[in-house]
């Protein structure tokens, strides 16, 4: 059994990172409010600032809810845990992995890789800052279907042709 964890650091920042920044937002938004009556043109920073808050905190009530902070790993089976707010433990089989899509299933350099149990409706998430991101991206490319792991790669492939003027 492999453990996949992330480092201090990582762990802040995925836990905690949209209360620094919508902190950081709302202390902008103080002098704006507070000035709006004196210039009209400060609505559009006020209008961006609270789109930028609604988009952060989105994103990181989807972090809540796909992101495991421990994977273990074997020959069958993931055993995701340590939610945040959560003290759910998700069990998916290489077998039932039906979806493999964001980061670099997709062909990017960072983001959010989803994996997908089609069987148990679950899916989780983790990004290649988790330690060894490397050796969990090729245990689950390894163990999954064929035809995913085929539909995976020519991917990726078709992306890299799209980006790379030599392969045209």
């Amino acid at each position: 059994m492999q453990t996949f964890t992330y480092s201090f650091f990582y762990k802040f920042v995925f836990r905690f990172g949209n209360i620094f920044v919508t902190v950081l937002l709302l202390l902008h938004l103080v002098p704006v409010v507070y000035n709006i009556d004196q210039n009209i043109l400060l609505i559009l920073p006020l209008i961006i600032s609270i789109v930028i808050i609604y988009v952060v905190n989105k994103n990181y009530l989807n972090y809540y809810k796909l992101l495991p902070y421990k994977i273990e790993a074997d020959e069958e089976k993931m055993i995701c845990s340590n939610f945040l707010f959560s003290k759910r433990v998700v069990t998916i089989r290489y077998e039932d992995i039906e979806l493999l899509r964001g980061g670099i299933f997709d062909g990017k350099l960072s983001g959010i890789l989803k994996v997908g149990d089609g069987k148990n409706n679950v899916q989780i998430g983790f990004s290649q800052k988790i330690n060894s991101s490397g050796k969990l991206i090729s245990l689950i490319l390894s163990k999954v279907s064929k035809e995913l792991y085929n539909r995976v790669i020519d991917h990726l492939t078709e992306k890299g042709k799209g980006k790379n003027p030599r392969t045209r």
